[in-house]
């Protein structure tokens, strides 16, 4: 019986990731260090650090810097998609992401971004200012 039940639980720190990329799903995608910490330490207090949270932030490749001039919470993180379906196939957790609910919310994510594309791109394209344009897809896109 243990025996099963280490195959239906995650390592704390696969949970914690899966807790940091469904906050940021949640979010558009993108979350600032401190408000990723305050959220995963508020709900799971006995289960996690501030620190481990940014550590995990830093060293999981499908979390990445995103643009920003704002810093009122601390390096701003967004979620890497593609790498994430990697590092999921790669681990062997597509199953369980799936039976969270975690793939629908990734598909409306990219179907998101995707309309917010081409609204951009169809608002700008009359227009001569192409660096604008490419502005708003550069923060978008990363």
């Amino acid at each position: 019986m243990s025996n099963n039940n280490k195959k239906n639980t995650l390592p704390l720190t696969e949970a914690l990731v899966f807790d940091i990329v469904e906050y940021l799903l949640n979010n558009k995608g993108f979350g600032f260090s401190n408000e990723i910490s305050y959220h995963i330490v508020d709900n799971k207090p006995r289960r996690y650090t501030s620190r481990e949270v940014v550590g995990i932030l830093r060293n999981r490749p499908m979390f990445r810097h995103a643009k920003s001039e704002e810093r009122h919470g601390g390096i701003r993180w967004r979620l890497d998609l593609p790498i994430l379906e990697r590092y999921l196939v790669q681990k062997g957790y597509n199953e369980r992401f799936e039976k969270m609910g975690l793939s629908e919310m990734v598909d409306e994510m990219k179907k998101r971004i995707i309309e917010q594309t081409v609204e951009v791109i169809k608002k700008h394209n009359n227009q001569s200012d192409i660096n604008e344009t490419y502005n708003m897809l550069s923060v978008m896109w990363s």
